[in-house]
């Protein structure tokens, strides 16, 4: 199985550091750093293991959560369940005010998806460490592109969360790998996606908090993801994410954001299971074309995970 090489970063979670190290008056010389040759400035520093990245400001004073742990910021991306018995780490180092070939500097390009009300920065690490990455090799994006590896088998299951109200839907579920969170990475099928929307409408909801739960909300084809704030004198709605459908009409509802797991108190109807059942099979003959498509080079590709 294949570890992720796209890093899936929350943008809300990732500028706060960025403006830190901004606004410190001094760096840290870092490892990263140093290997790259790079001068010393504000940037963020990575590092990229087992198919996760973690991101830090280098400014000086160092910023520390409540727990006095150094702030950090963790990739969202997903990983096989059965991880691989040595798994090198790199770092990289990513200058804010560099200015890239295409005279874009990254802390410009932060700001801007944050005002183009962006939600995912995505960062493309290379495997040699202590390299110096760009504004061109992120990028901000208002959806994920995807959300687990290209040669997941995807089988029927019942799945739920908290934040749908601990309710069971059937989803195709990626077999063999999990969220940074051990969650389960689920795809629904439109119907089921409008159920979910209808069912965080209901009247179930009146005894809930404001923000307690999300809603979501459909704009054409697009599924928009919303959280509740309460801003002390009316209910404010923001879109903290959007989903589209993929070629097989699926959306993953809450992808790397929300807990999906089994749900043991639901049974899914037969005609559910047969309906994802042939998606599922429909999406391995997709995967079994393209690779005999590659022709001679197929033997040199890493096989889909078996059946």
């Amino acid at each position: 199985m294949l570890m992720s090489t796209r890093l899936w970063f929350r943008l809300e979670d990732v500028l706060p550091l960025a403006e830190h190290a901004l606004a410190c008056p001094t760096h840290r010389l870092t490892g990263a750093q140093a290997a790259a040759g790079g001068s010393n400035g504000p940037a963020l520093t990575l590092t990229y293991t087992a198919g996760t990245g973690v991101l830090r400001s280098n400014g000086v004073p160092a910023w520390h959560d409540a727990h006095g742990e150094h702030q950090s910021v963790h990739s969202a991306s997903w990983r096989p369940t059965v991880a691989r018995t040595s798994t090198p780490t790199f770092s990289a180092f990513l200058p804010l005010r560099h200015q890239d070939s295409n005279r874009r500097r990254l802390i410009d390009v932060l700001r801007g998806g944050r005002d183009l009300d962006h939600h995912w920065l995505l960062v493309h690490p290379h495997t040699r460490p202590g390299e110096v990455l760009h504004a061109g090799s992120v990028q901000v994006l208002d959806h994920r592109d995807d959300i687990a590896a290209p040669e997941a088998r995807w089988r029927p299951r019942m799945v739920t969360s908290s934040r749908v109200g601990d309710w069971g839907y059937p989803a195709l579920v990626a077999d063999g790998y999990t969220t940074a969170t051990d969650g389960l990475i689920c795809r629904f099928d439109a119907p089921t996606a409008r159920r979910i929307a209808a069912d965080l409408d209901g009247p179930w909801r009146f005894d809930s908090m404001p923000g307690e739960y999300p809603r979501l909300r459909f704009n054409g084809s697009t599924l928009l993801l919303l959280e509740e704030y309460d801003t002390g004198d009316r209910i404010r709605l923001d879109v903290v994410d959007r989903c589209y459908p993929d070629r097989d009409g699926y959306y993953s509802v809450g992808a790397h954001l929300w807990f999906w797991h089994d749900s043991e108190s639901t049974r899914m109807p037969a005609r559910s299971r047969m309906r994802l059942a042939l998606t599922a099979l429909a999406g391995r003959a997709r995967q079994i074309l393209s690779i005999a498509s590659d022709g001679p080079h197929t033997s040199r590709r890493t096989p889909p995970a078996d059946a």
